[in-house]
């Protein structure tokens, strides 16, 4: 399958809507096409082929369908918006609304990506090899479901209401997450490997958030869920090395690096477990692994 290249040319001075650059779409059309391709900007718009040189390989990657944007696009908001196949991979930077509701194939960020990364996707695997800002993979204001399905990786730092509403799918943060972390978390598996913000697991009502490092306070309405969760652990520690081996295949280095930690959890070294929020549903899980146990930052 071919290889569709847009090389960052021309620096817009407002933001543009890249949901139209999907890899399956771009493939069947020629270069001059994809030029012509018209990007909403505001309410007017541009072509494709003001903002990028496009080129074109035989070369695809395993068969799919694959789009390359080469360069800083912190101004491209919502590529691989819906995206359902193929590999789209962004070498810098890109704006607000990454993998917005994405439903299959891999979205891959070399940079920092802006507000709302993963927000209510529904499947597939994004990755960020930098920073996210507030509300990655969770639901948009108004909504009551966040992130549905999937894999995020974050090598960086997450900002604000990571995880807000999620329901399913798994979250990785090598990094730093904001305050607000797995607030009104209904289900889902969201694991930081640095600090942890104010008012985290605000609202949560089931799934799981597992920290790598101890947090400065534990919230009031979380009590101790006690032990006898050994198996549920095992398969849990096998389930997060089991995403070592598609996370490598991006080739990116600092992601991979910043997540090992996760990749390489003890079975059986017990975590510290609580239950919570007693404030709404409490069935909801805070696990605090042992910094010796995996070397966490």
């Amino acid at each position: 399958m071919s290889t569709t290249t847009l090389r960052v040319k021309d620096v817009p001075g407002f933001r543009v809507d890249g949901s139209p650059l999907l890899p399956a779409a771009l493939a069947a059309q020629s270069s001059d096409e994809v030029a012509r391709i018209e990007l909403p900007a505001g309410n007017v718009t541009c072509k494709a082929g003001d903002l990028f040189d496009v080129s074109r390989s035989d070369a695809g990657k395993s068969g799919e369908a694959t789009l390359i944007i080469e360069g800083d696009a912190p101004w491209l908001d919502r590529i691989g918006a819906h995206l359902a196949e193929g590999h789209l991979r962004v070498t810098g930077a890109t704006g607000d609304y990454a993998g917005f509701r994405m439903t299959g194939g891999a979205l891959q960020i070399g940079g920092n990506a802006g507000s709302f990364a993963a927000s209510e996707m529904h499947g597939g695997l994004l990755t960020v090899a930098g920073n996210t800002g507030d509300f990655a993979a969770a639901a948009l204001p108004g909504d009551i479901e966040g992130m549905t399905g999937g894999t995020v990786a974050i090598a960086g730092h997450a900002g604000a209401r990571l995880g807000d509403r999620m329901r399913r799918g798994s979250v990785l943060v090598g990094g730093d997450a904001g305050d607000f972390a797995a607030s009104r978390l209904v289900a889902g598996t969201i694991c930081v490997a640095g600090r942890i913000g104010a008012h985290y697991a605000y609202g949560m009502r089931r799934g799981t958030l597992l920290l790598l490092r101890e947090p400065e306070r534990v919230p009031p309405t979380f009590v101790e869920g006690g032990r006898g969760f050994d198996v549920f652990w095992q398969l849990f520690v096998r389930a997060l090395a089991a995403l070592r081996e598609p996370l490598a295949a991006t080739g990116a280095a600092a992601l991979n690096g910043a997540l090992a930690p996760f990749f390489t959890l003890d079975a059986r070294m017990m975590p510290r477990r609580l239950s919570g929020d007693l404030a709404v549903d409490g069935r909801g899980e805070l696990l605090i692994a042992h910094a010796a146990s995996q070397g966490a930052h």
